[in-house]
């Protein structure tokens, strides 16, 4: 008996693009205005649609470095192409495959009351030919709105591997933790790029432990798919990285009896807005974020690392987009490009084909630009001292590695810097607060 069958939606009923900006408003009540040429999905109750911000007119269309700048960038970092089109056309053609159990078409979407409950937005989800299927009995339904992404190295064939996922929601956290136990090797890594509250209002529900006042969580304890999956997340350890701004979790999932258990490390970069762009100290933090990530995957490309912002699309498809291109500057590829290619556009596009709507908006795309221009100067001029002193460029960044601090768990170790206890209760009360003030 096969798990039962996702639906794709109907056709779109508009061609502007619908996505709110918060997740327990839908399009309809929204005085955000649509921006033009993209096809809208219609919310429901429980799944709001997400407003995408239209750009800035004021935003440029191209991404030009200063003209006091004299480094001598190639041609990739000196334009910006736009990739909504494609988009839209792909959106559009995703609604003529009606059965996503046979459908040939790579942008069949996935619809039905189900897939409406367990998203987080009723206009962001995965295609159903590429789409993360939970391991659960037959006869129980297998969705959740996550996408697995795969990258390939230009030169060295190295192939990344990631999961890009919505913020979990509160009525079906669990299956989160049941995609990582499956899909994942030990330690597998979490990469979370939003607050669980912005706005007053929630992005993703905090579906880890918070402190080491509290650090047990039990997993599935209705057994919702009566299969047993019953686990325990524990958290052994909570530490502040300040380089990479970021509040990192050690934690333990094990089953009932202890008899398998998985590591797992959780990064929350809270530095990055929803609809906008890391700025500032962020900015560089966030580089540290995408090293700190690899190395705690223990450098396994193979290993997926799961990568979720609120809806799982623009935040995400930034760092993803972001962490592959680093490793095409790394390993030179970008060294000698032809004036017409652009890996920025590539990987963007990539990205789109696996999961929709991957980097949103004018912002994260000058974003992906302006970072890759400052890194391949960086680059240059380590690679080119002379030349660079010459010309009066000297780099942007210089790594300085920064101890994080820690906070041990309940087990009778040191708790470490009772500053850093104190400052992260204060944290976890003050978004109990908002959300609380957010509820409707």
């Amino acid at each position: 008996m096969a798990s039962a069958p996702l639906q794709v939606p109907s056709s779109p009923a508009s061609s502007k693009r619908s996505r709110s900006r918060d997740s327990s408003r839908s399009a309809a009540t929204s005085t955000n205005t649509p921006a033009h040429g993209t096809p809208v999905v219609a919310a429901s109750a429980s799944a709001p649609s997400l407003i995408i911000p239209p750009s800035s007119s004021s935003a440029p269309s191209t991404v030009e470095p200063s003209p006091a700048d004299a480094t001598p960038y190639p041609a990739f970092l000196r334009k910006f192409v736009d990739l909504e089109w494609e988009q839209r056309r792909r959106l559009l053609s995703s609604n003529l495959h009606h059965d996503p159990d046979q459908a040939t078409s790579q942008w069949a979407r996935c619809g039905g009351e189900v897939v409406t409950n367990r998203n987080r937005y009723a206009n962001v989800d995965p295609y159903c030919n590429n789409r993360v299927k939970l391991k659960v009995p037959d006869g129980h339904n297998d969705y959740i709105n996550a996408s697995p992404i795969v990258l390939e190295a230009t030169q060295s064939k190295t192939v990344t591997k990631f999961i890009a996922t919505q913020g979990p929601k509160g009525d079906s956290f669990s299956h989160i933790w049941r995609m990582i136990w499956h899909e994942t090797t030990s330690p597998a890594v979490v990469v979370m790029l939003t607050q669980t509250h912005e706005s007053g209002r929630e992005k993703c529900h905090p579906y880890y432990p918070q402190s080491p006042s509290s650090p047990t969580l039990p997993l599935n304890q209705s057994d919702e798919f009566e299969d047993g999956f019953n686990r325990t997340v524990h958290l052994t350890n909570l530490t502040v990285d300040e380089e990479a701004r970021a509040q990192i979790r050690e934690l333990g999932m094990s089953n009932e009896d202890g008899s398998e258990s998985r590591k797992i490390w959780h990064f929350l970069f809270g530095g990055w807005p929803d609809f906008l762009v890391p700025e500032g100290a962020d900015r560089t933090a966030l580089l540290r974020l995408i090293e700190l990530s690899r190395e705690k995957n223990a450098d396994n490309s193979e290993n997926p690392r799961i990568v979720h912002c609120s809806a799982g699309v623009g935040r995400s498809g930034t760092f993803i987009a972001l962490d592959w291109l680093l490793q095409e500057l790394e390993e030179g590829t970008l060294d000698s490009l032809e004036d017409d290619e652009d890996p920025i556009v590539a990987v963007v596009d990539m990205l789109r084909q696996q999961r929709m709507m991957m980097v949103q908006g004018e912002p994260q795309f000058s974003f992906l630009y302006d970072v890759m221009r400052e890194r391949w100067r960086d680059r240059w001029v380590k690679l080119h001292p002379e030349e660079a002193d010459r010309l009066g460029v000297s780099a942007i960044h210089e790594t300085k590695a920064k101890k994080p601090r820690s906070s041990k768990g309940e087990d009778g170790e040191e708790v470490g810097d009772e500053d850093l206890r104190a400052q992260l209760e204060a944290e976890l009360v003050d978004n109990q607060t908002d959300f609380d003030k957010g509820k409707t």
